[in-house]
C-alpha cells in the first residue's frame, strides 16, 4: 500500500514518541528534610541528569517527623519512591518487609571501598541492600582557650586523663557550677561508645540485646560518674551546646557535624577536636557510628538506574563535596586521609581518623534504645537510684524493646 505524505508524517511522529518513551527515565527520590541536604541533592540530581541524557530525578524532601509515617504505607501501596533514605539500622526490617532489594552493584568492590563501620546493617552474605551516607562518629570537642588558660597542653587520650582534665576545667564555688568540665548529655551514641570501649557485647547473632554483663555496667557507671561522682557535668546547667558556645563548658562528646553549627553561631569560638579518649592506654579510641543509607525500592522499574544513582550519590567525589558543604563524614575509606578535605578544614583530621576504629550503632530501634539509656542515667542522677538498680532496669527495658520493636511482639 502506498503511504501518503500525511501517513508518513504520522508514522514518524509515532516512532519518535515511542523512542521518547523508551529512553526517558525518571527516578523518584525521597529523604528527610534539611536545607543543606536538600541543596546538595538538587545539585547532584542536575549533575546526574547532565551525565545521563533522558534521565530525570524527581526529589521530594519530607520533614523527619512525617518521613517514616509516609514512607512505608507508600511503599506498601506501590506508590512510593524508587530510591530513598533509611536509618542504617532500619534496613534489615525493610528487607524483611520485602519493600527494598539488593543493589545492582559490584558488591565485592563495595566491601573494600566503604568504611566497615558504615555498612554493618546494610550487608547480608556479602550483598549490599543499601550504600551508606550521612555518617557521624563521636569525637571530643574542646575549648583551646580554656586549655591554654589552665596550662593544659595535652588532649586527654584515656578515661583517666579525661576525668583529670575535666576536674581541672570544672569551676564550682559553694556548690554552684560556673563552668562544666565535660558533658555527654546522656546522649545514646555517646553512652554506647563508652560501653563499646569496655568490650561490651551488644547483641547475640540473632540480634538479642546482651547488656547484662560487667563490661556494659562499667561503661554505664562511667557515664553516670561524670555527673554523680566527679561532678564535672551538671544536667541542671542547661544545654551543653549553649554552654560550649558560651565557653561555660570545656569539653563535650559530640558528632563532628556540630562543628558547622558552632561556627554558624559563634565563628570565633576557639575549637579543637580530638578522637574520644580510650578506655585505657593502648586500647583503640573506639566510637559508635551512626549513619543513614540509600536503598532501592523493590518496586522500582529500573534497578540498574536506581543503583547507579545511589552509587553516584555515595561516590568519593560526591562525598567529598558532601562533607565540605554539610559536615557529614564520608563513608568511603579513600577519603580518611584526603588532602583536599584536610586542606579545606584541618579540624576534620580527628573526625576522619575516627572512622577507622568506629563500630556501627548496634541496634535497629535507635530512638527507643537512646531513650532507654537516657532514662536509666536519669534514674541515678535525678531519681537517686543506685547504679545497680538503674542498670538492672535498663537491661529489662532493652529486652522489652527487643521483643516489642525488633521482633514486633506485643
Amino acid at each position: 500500500m502506498k503511504l501518503t505524505k500525511h501517513c508518513l508524517w504520522l508514522v514518524l511522529v509515532l516512532v519518535l514518541a515511542s523512542g521518547s518513551a523508551v529512553f526517558a527515565q525518571t527516578i523518584v527520590h525521597w529523604q528527610h528534610h534539611s536545607p543543606a541536604r536538600n541543596e546538595m541533592i538538587e545539585f547532584f540530581a542536575r549533575e546526574f541528569e547532565a551525565q545521563n541524557p533522558g534521565v530525570t530525578i524527581e526529589f521530594e524532601s519530607i520533614p523527619l517527623a512525617d518521613y517514616y509515617t509516609k514512607l512505608l504505607p507508600a511503599l506498601a501501596a506501590g506508590s512510593g519512591p524508587d530510591v530513598f533514605q533509611l536509618r542504617s539500622g532500619d534496613v534489615p526490617r525493610y528487607k524483611e518487609y520485602e519493600v527494598i532489594q539488593a543493589l545492582n552493584i559490584d558488591h565485592a568492590r563495595a566491601l573494600e571501598e566503604f568504611v566497615p563501620g558504615s555498612y554493618g546493617f546494610l550487608v547480608e552474605d556479602g550483598t549490599f541492600y543499601g550504600l551508606p551516607t550521612d555518617v557521624q562518629t563521636i569525637v571530643l570537642f574542646y575549648n583551646t582557650e580554656i586549655f591554654a588558660e589552665l596550662g593544659i597542653t595535652e588532649v586527654p587520650s584515656t578515661w583517666e586523663e579525661l576525668i583529670e582534665t575535666a576536674l581541672l576545667i570544672a569551676d564550682i564555688e559553694d556548690g554552684v557550677m560556673y563552668r562544666m568540665g565535660l558533658a555527654h548529655g546522656s546522649y545514646g551514641p555517646v553512652i554506647y561508645t563508652l560501653m563499646a570501649q569496655t568490650g561490651t557485647e551488644f547483641q547475640d547473632e540473632d540480634g538479642k540485646v546482651l547488656f547484662d554483663n560487667p563490661q556494659g555496667r562499667e561503661g554505664f557507671e562511667f557515664a553516670v560518674d561524670w555527673i554523680a561522682k566527679y561532678g564535672v557535668e551538671d544536667p541542671d546547667f542547661g544545654s551543653r551546646w549553649t554552654a560550649f558556645r558560651e565557653q561555660e563548658l570545656g569539653m563535650v562528646y559530640a558528632h563532628p557535624a556540630m562543628l558547622g553549627s558552632f561556627r554558624n553561631t559563634h565563628p570565633d569560638l576557639p575549637i579543637g577536636i580530638a578522637e574520644v579518649a580510650a578506655y585505657k592506654a593502648g586500647e583503640p579510641r573506639t566510637s559508635v557510628m551512626t549513619n543513614w543509607a540509600y536503598v532501592a525500592s523493590a518496586g522500582t522499574d529500573d534497578l540498574d538506574l536506581a543503583s547507579r544513582w545511589i552509587e553516584f550519590l555515595t561516590s568519593a567525589e560526591a562525598q567529598r563535596k558532601w562533607t565540605i558543604e554539610t559536615g557529614e563524614l564520608p563513608s568511603r575509606a579513600a577519603l580518611i586521609n584526603d588532602p583536599e578535605l584536610l586542606e579545606y578544614e584541618p579540624l576534620l583530621a580527628a573526625p576522619l581518623a575516627s572512622l577507622e576504629s568506629a563500630v556501627p550503632y548496634p541496634f535497629e530501634a535507635l530512638s527507643q534504645m537512646d531513650k532507654a539509656i537516657r532514662d536509666a542515667i536519669n534514674r541515678v542522677t535525678i531519681a537517686g537510684e543506685s547504679v545497680d538498680e538503674a542498670f538492672e532496669w535498663f537491661v529489662q527495658e532493652t529486652e522489652k524493646v527487643y521483643r516489642e520493636v525488633i521482633l514486633d511482639e506485643l
